[in-house]
């Protein structure tokens, strides 16, 4: 059995499936803006998997630039039928703790199958400097 490849794995507002099970995929995004952190938001991990009929363990993990390890976010043997495709869809309250660049990777047995990016702002409080005048 071949490996299965995503043609979309993306961040985004929601998805819905029209005919024959085809994703319409709105407000895909890559960056969050808080105004302070720790923060929660709302959002959807999509991914479409392309793969010959059968069963495939599948994980998606969410892991922070320069931060501890990864965590898992979805786990599970999907079944791909005989449309050769098959929709992930993790949608939950995603909690950052830290601005920063976090990732989402799914894989399958160990193989990478695609990977998508979050920048994480926030309103950290800005220093205080004195005006070059008031010396």
């Amino acid at each position: 059995m071949k490996t299965p490849v995503t043609n979309i794995f993306a961040t985004c507002e929601y998805v819905t499936m029209g005919m024959g099970e085809r994703p319409t995929v709105v407000d895909v995004f890559n960056n969050i803006h808080f105004a302070q952190l720790p923060g929660t938001h709302n959002f959807t991990l999509f991914a479409r998997l392309l793969a010959e009929p059968g069963t495939y363990p599948i994980t998606i993990q969410a892991g922070r630039e320069g931060g501890e390890k990864s965590i898992d976010v979805f786990s599970a043997d999907i079944t791909v039928g005989e449309s050769h495709a098959h929709n992930i869809l993790v949608k939950e309250d995603f909690s950052f703790d830290h601005p920063g660049q976090y990732t989402f990777s799914i894989t399958s047995a160990g193989q990478t199958l695609g990977e998508t990016y979050l920048a994480i702002t926030n309103d950290a409080p800005q220093a205080e400097q004195a005006h070059p005048d008031e010396s």
